[in-house]
């Protein structure tokens, strides 16, 4: 199995994570980890309302979901000598 790049805890929101969590591509936004060219890893992710939707079999969590909190990503990733 390749290596786990990047890991997220889903019980922990996207602000706390150990590995920074952004919103947004931009060149400002310095890379979290490397690889090399050609290497195969694993990167986890939160999905895209940073866990605000819960395994409650409830609709009210899509109802209640606060838009000015979501669409997070995992990385950037800078890939040497590419």
């Amino acid at each position: 199995m390749p290596k786990k790049l990047i890991s997220v805890d889903p019980k922990i929101p996207p602000w706390r994570q150990k590995t920074p969590l952004h919103n947004r591509w931009h060149p400002d936004i310095p890379p979290v980890a490397s690889v090399s060219e050609g290497e195969v890893f694993r990167v986890e992710c939160v999905d895209w309302t940073g866990g605000q939707i819960k395994n409650s079999n409830s609709s009210d969590d899509v109802k209640n979901v606060d838009l000015s909190q979501v669409h997070y990503l995992s990385g950037p990733i800078k890939v040497e000598n590419a």
